[in-house]
């Protein structure tokens, strides 16, 4: 468990009804960012299946796991916004919790955003 303030990358997961995925997914990134300072910020629109709450429970044992819990409001594109106003990392990677993305594409990317000095990198299928 990383202790150590301030990541270098937030991801943003925005999520809905997603609980059974959650432990699979942070262990995941995990493997994927062994020496990078990231975090993970799940931004749940109230799931009655409990993520927000399994998510909180993830969070308690480690740090770099936090949720944003929405009530009253629902949809990705504000979804997503909040995530990336909720972390002050200097950068930003967004992803579905359901496994479809290729995490180990995220050290790759975040490589080659801070070498060429670029604003934006997206991984496509």
């Amino acid at each position: 468990m990383s202790l150590s303030p301030g990541a270098e990358l937030a991801i943003v997961v925005p999520t809905y009804l997603e609980r059974e995925c959650l432990p699979e997914f942070v262990r995941r990134i995990d493997a994927a960012l062994a020496g990078v300072h990231w975090e993970i910020v799940f931004v749940d629109d109230d799931s009655p299946d409990g993520t927000a709450e399994l998510a909180r429970e993830i969070g308690s044992h480690d740090s770099r796991v936090r949720v944003v819990h929405r009530i009253g409001r629902r949809g990705l594109a504000s979804a997503t916004v909040e995530g990336m106003l909720a972390s002050s990392a200097p950068f930003v990677a967004v992803m579905d919790a359901d496994l479809q993305h290729d995490e180990t594409l995220l050290g790759p990317m975040l490589t080659t955003i801070k070498a060429r000095d670029l604003d934006i990198v997206v991984g496509s299928r």
